[in-house]
């Protein structure tokens, strides 16, 4: 136990623990893998508690906290912990950092309401609004962000980056059902297959045939590559049991193939100007929140598609998916991309979707049951608080209590 008035080291991870305003600790508290299970800060009453950890705050105006710390685990890599990037801290109150090599804005989506504003700056038309409203009905979905949660993998930062050293990729969940197809198995294996078929068509097979566009043809050549090195490429479960122990070799590889695709955008946005992403970004949303309602009535009709022995209705929406690639361009010309050719924005959207794959295998958030019904997001507005923190020890901002002298608080 490290005596009292000492800074402390949460994790033993490369530095102490420092917080100094309530934002700071807030986030800090949750990157070190504890929960808060009281947070009210209108009343000055907080208690943290995790990963044999305990953490106890007083009253405003002037906070000051105690911290009960128990020895880590050496030599391992807990999966309570999270990836090391500044920005992640705002996944735990509900905001989704943007992607500043494309430009991108936050965006907030830790509450439903916040997910319904954030769509309509996507979609001013409310039609996917309308959709995700419609699919949370208490007695259809009323935790699901069907297609929307695709955000996360477009839009999101390359959070992990290239770190050859850390095995690092979980990440807080920001909001409600934060795994889509982009992050399933389904997904994976559908899009390859499709993607195959694609290649072959008739307008690239028929005389007078048009040439395949490159990147389509080089999407193609770097999923087999990871397909053939990595088993976890596809494999759903097998990269969720890693979680913070997948090899450095498919994480930085996965990376390279995201920046690899970044790059492509980025030369189109030499031209295009950043709207072009985030407007392919908005017709891919609009149509795919629709995706699980029609791929499961295609199975109650029989109308399914070969699905290789995995989740059929998974394995239908990302067939969907590909239908929905017509409209999605149709979308694109309505907002003014008429002068693109439908080849370029096919490929265009093939891209988006691929670097989509490469992120998610860089990263992992919580899943299942758990999730959804107890995210553990905090206010947004608590993301920027900077009421001052004071402790005894000055320097750290906090001190070592000893275990069993604090009083929990109720």
């Amino acid at each position: 136990m490290p005596a009292a008035n000492t800074a402390v080291n949460f994790t033993e991870r490369k530095a102490p623990f420092y917080a100094t305003n309530l934002g700071e600790l807030a986030a800090g508290v949750l990157r070190h893998g504890m929960t808060w299970t009281i947070f009210r800060p209108e009343e000055g009453v907080f208690l943290a508690q995790g990963d044999g950890h305990t953490l106890r705050l007083k009253l405003p105006p002037v906070y000051t906290f105690e911290y009960i710390p128990q020895p880590s685990i050496k030599n391992s890599v807990s999966d309570s912990l999270y990836v090391e990037n500044p920005m992640v801290d705002k996944l735990f109150f509900g905001i989704l950092p943007g992607d500043p090599q494309l430009e991108l804005p936050d965006y907030d989506m830790g509450t439903i309401a916040d997910v319904y504003r954030t769509m309509y700056r996507l979609d001013p038309s409310g039609i996917a609004v309308k959709k995700i409203r419609n699919y949370r009905h208490p007695s259809f979905a009323p935790t699901s962000l069907f297609g929307f949660s695709d955000i996360i993998p477009l839009a999101g930062a390359m959070l992990r980056g290239y770190n050859p050293a850390s095995t690092l990729t979980r990440l807080p969940i920001p909001a409600e059902h934060t795994t889509g197809l982009l992050s399933h198995t389904e997904g994976f294996v559908i899009f390859r297959h499709r993607l195959d078929d694609f290649i072959v068509s008739p307008q690239y097979t028929v005389s007078p045939a048009r040439p395949v566009p490159a990147m389509v043809l080089a999407v193609r050549d770097m999923y087999y590559e990871m397909m053939d090195s990595f088993p976890e490429w596809e494999d759903e479960v097998l990269a969720n049991e890693q979680i913070n122990n997948r090899a450095v070799g498919f994480l930085n590889r996965s990376l390279e193939h995201w920046v690899t695709c970044t790059e492509y955008f980025k030369r189109v946005h030499a031209t295009t100007g950043p709207a072009f992403y985030r407007d392919l970004m908005a017709s891919h949303l609009k149509n795919t929140v629709n995706w699980w309602h029609q791929a499961w009535t295609r199975i109650r009709r029989d109308q399914e598609r070969e699905h290789f022995g995995l989740r059929n209705y998974l394995a239908e929406g990302m067939h969907l998916y590909w239908d929905y690639l017509d409209n999605v361009i149709e979308d694109m010309e309505s907002k003014g991309w008429m002068k693109i050719s439908r080849e370029t924005l096919s490929e265009a959207w093939v891209v988006m979707t691929f670097r989509g794959f490469c992120w998610w295998r860089c990263h992992w958030m919580m899943e299942g049951d758990e999730m959804c019904e107890a995210p553990p997001r905090l206010p947004e507005e608590y993301y920027k608080d900077r009421s001052p923190i004071k402790g005894p020890d000055v320097e750290s901002g906090f001190v070592v209590i000893p275990s069993g002298e604090d009083d929990i608080i109720t």
